[in-house]
């Protein structure tokens, strides 16, 4: 089922970045629902899922694989459902897409204040050019993308430098 997202994406390429974001705005609950399982399956443990905008139907998903609440980031603070803003902990935060890191940072603010700690930041796609992943791992948070992509004169391609082979091992 991964392959199926991966290839979803990959035929698009290379692609202008509007290209990839609209498809990722259009993606279904059953699109979304190879990259949950993974997620659900193969990240470390976590009390809370925390989804930025966009990746709202994943973080649901992957919530309930899980049996955690799910906390959505907002302009100001966190919100979710009636007690879960009680929730401490461990927190997987999730993102549609990985660029600057700017959004996921405000994020991992915000769910600090709220007494959690974002260890893994699970990403869709990762624009592995624009250094939001090395500005999060400086901060101790770990980050598994289902796919990177390099900016290229063509646009958007496969990363091909240091592509990170988390989902090939075992």
């Amino acid at each position: 089922m991964m392959l199926a997202f991966r290839e979803a994406l990959t035929a698009l390429l290379p692609a202008p970045e509007d290209t990839l974001r609209l498809h990722l705005q259009q993606m279904t609950a059953q699109d979304w629902a190879p990259l949950a399982d993974l997620f659900a399956a193969r990240l470390p443990e976590f009390d809370a899922v925390v989804a930025l905008p966009g990746a709202e139907t994943l973080g649901e998903q992957v919530a309930q694989m899980r049996g955690v609440p799910l906390l959505h980031a907002g302009t100001r603070a966190l919100s979710g459902p009636q007690g879960a803003s009680a929730v401490q902990g461990e927190a997987l935060l999730l993102t549609p897409q990985l660029g600057s890191g700017d959004a996921e940072l405000a994020a991992l603010q915000q769910a600090r204040d709220q007494g959690l700690n974002v260890t893994v930041l699970g990403t869709a796609v990762e624009r592995t050019s624009l250094g939001g992943r090395q500005r999060l791992t400086q901060l101790g948070v770990t980050v598994r993308a289902a796919l990177q992509l390099a900016d290229t004169p063509e646009g958007l391609n496969l990363e091909r430098r240091t592509p990170d082979r988390w989902l090939t091992s075992a």
